[in-house]
């Protein structure tokens, strides 16, 4: 069976992303419908007409729209890409539910408030429609493995947690986010503090801070600023090892305990052989569009879910809120919130 799938924005990560000849993956949802055999992406909407015509031409697609809502109203998709501000997702979200889409890829974070993203998850439910929300290391075998590496306690009991981020709490912190639920389970409690290193975007502000998980692991979160360079990075130190997710999560080291060669009678982390193939593939998007296509043949949720969105915009609403009170701890989950993100 053949799914027809549409988009909704066709800006970078909607299509623009595959013009970078760098990447040397599909990086866009146009790129990945495109790739998978079993979905025929058929349309596409953008009030922008110079990106709409761009990405029809790119991608061939047969039918282009500036108003979303025609395209929903004439196309009948089964599959839907979001690929707009999160204050246009849950009404689009909404109005797709109307026209009968089976599922939708929704791009992070999931929305602006924690109100909508609640309305948008509980729409889902209630209609059987799957919401797949684009926190694409999900998706990633690479990333995959190192959660059963960690889980499988063979880096020991964590000490400690480090993450190093630029460009906005909202725009990366939502992957930075939901990566770490995804190693290290639910969160306890918060603290944060706005950076002394900027965003480039004064709506979506740079935070430092701690997260207390339910398992007692603690991670410190560290802003940098993407104008000098890009960082995504986490530094993992167990009692049996120590793992650093390097080169904006696409690399790893990893660091064996044994003899100091400096001290008699310590132990110190050296540079060992990696316990993770780095060589495997890591194509996100189009796993997660046959991840999505799963789904939906198999009526079962994502492993990147509504929920799993939501609970990545509730850290990014417990950091802003707790910054915006000197610092104090917020417990999770947050029961409400009266952040409203304004960034991307």
């Amino acid at each position: 069976m053949k799914y027809k799938a549409g988009i909704i924005g066709c800006g970078r990560i909607g299509s623009e992303f595959d013009d970078d000849p760098k990447r040397k993956m599909i990086s866009s949802h146009a790129g990945a419908y495109s790739a998978v055999p079993c979905v025929d992406l058929v349309a596409v909407a953008d009030k922008n007409k110079e990106k709409l015509e761009k990405c029809s031409n790119n991608w061939k697609i047969k039918s282009s729209y500036d108003d979303y809502e025609k395209m929903l109203e004439n196309e009948n998709l089964d599959i839907l890409s979001i690929c707009t501000w999160n204050s246009t997702h849950f009404e689009m979200t909404k109005k797709a539910i109307q026209r009968g889409v089976k599922a939708i890829f929704c791009e992070k974070p999931i929305a602006d408030t924690l109100d909508n993203a609640h309305k948008m998850v509980e729409l889902c439910n209630k209609n059987n429609v799957i919401l797949q929300i684009d926190h694409q290391r999900r998706f990633c075998k690479f990333h995959q493995e190192i959660r059963e590496f960690i889980i499988d306690g063979k880096i020991g009991d964590i000490q400690q947690v480090s993450f190093f981020y630029t460009a906005g709490i909202a725009n990366t912190g939502s992957h930075m986010f939901d990566l770490l639920r995804f190693f290290f389970g639910d969160a306890s409690w918060v603290m944060a503090f706005e950076s002394k290193n900027k965003s480039p975007n004064e709506n979506d502000p740079n935070f430092d801070g701690i997260i207390k998980f339910k398992n007692n692991i603690f991670c410190s979160i560290h802003a940098c600023d993407v104008k000098d360079f890009m960082i995504f990075e986490i530094d993992i130190i167990g009692k049996k090892g120590r793992l650093k997710i390097t080169h904006g999560g696409f690399d790893l080291e990893f660091y064996e305990i044994k003899d100091s060669l400096l001290f008699s009678g310590y132990k110190e982390p050296c540079l060992g052989e990696n316990p993770i193939d780095k060589n495997v593939p890591r194509e996100s998007m189009i796993n997660g569009v046959n991840h999505l296509v799963e789904c939906i043949e198999q009526e079962k949720q994502s492993i990147s879910n509504g929920e799993e969105g939501l609970k990545a915009l509730e850290l990014i609403c417990a950091f802003h809120e707790s910054a915006s009170k000197d610092s104090k701890k917020i417990y999770l989950p947050l029961k409400e919130s009266s952040v409203e993100l304004k960034s991307r």
